[in-house]
């Protein structure tokens, strides 16, 4: 990665033929670089995990209704699903009738 010495902005490749030159918004151009490397590397995300029974009589219990069963009562865990800044999944699973749902927050 090279920064421009004038602005200090990222320098980006741009192909002229068979040379590859780095410039910059500002107009400054470098052609030093002849052979240009780009690489990306891409995160692995986590797999929801799979609670087993015995797991699940840990977990805390509260008030929700199932959809299937109508049970007043779920045990419930929450997992951080999408972005950081955005709010968590809220996982329930039914003590009665075993039935699992999920609640975006």
């Amino acid at each position: 990665m090279l920064f421009c010495p004038d602005c200090g902005s990222l320098m980006m490749p741009k192909e002229d033929g068979k040379k590859t030159t780095l410039s910059c918004a500002c107009g400054y151009s470098n052609v030093e670089k002849e052979e240009i490397l780009l690489q990306e590397s891409i995160k692995k995300f986590n797999k929801i995990e799979v609670l087993e029974e015995k797991e699940m009589e840990t977990l805390p219990k509260t008030n929700e209704e199932c959809p299937k069963c109508e049970n007043k009562e779920a045990f419930f865990w929450s997992v951080q699903t999408r972005a950081g800044d955005e709010a968590e999944t809220r996982f329930f699973q039914c003590t009665k009738c075993k039935h699992r749902w999920r609640d975006y927050i």
